[in-house]
């Protein structure tokens, strides 16, 4: 399965911890948090869950987490 990391600022500490996610801190980037989840498929416009809306996966991912994508500084695959 394909992994992901997503580089969250600090502030999403409460919210990792209470949902009990794995996370580490990235010391040379500002106390970055490193979280890093399974992939999941992307639904483009034309899923029928989708109803012809086109959403950034990037966000979608992070819906499905139920993470605040404000709280993200980026996302990679790995």
């Amino acid at each position: 399965m394909k992994q992901v990391l997503i580089h969250m600022k600090p502030e999403a500490y409460d919210f990792l911890v209470k949902k009990n996610f794995a996370f580490d801190y990235d010391s040379e980037f500002n106390d970055e948090i490193d979280v890093i989840v399974n992939d999941v498929n992307y639904k483009d416009g034309n899923h029928p869950d989708m109803n012809g809306i086109w959403q950034d996966p990037d966000i979608q991912l992070c819906d499905y987490y139920g993470i605040n994508y404000d709280q993200v500084n980026c996302i990679e695959a790995i």
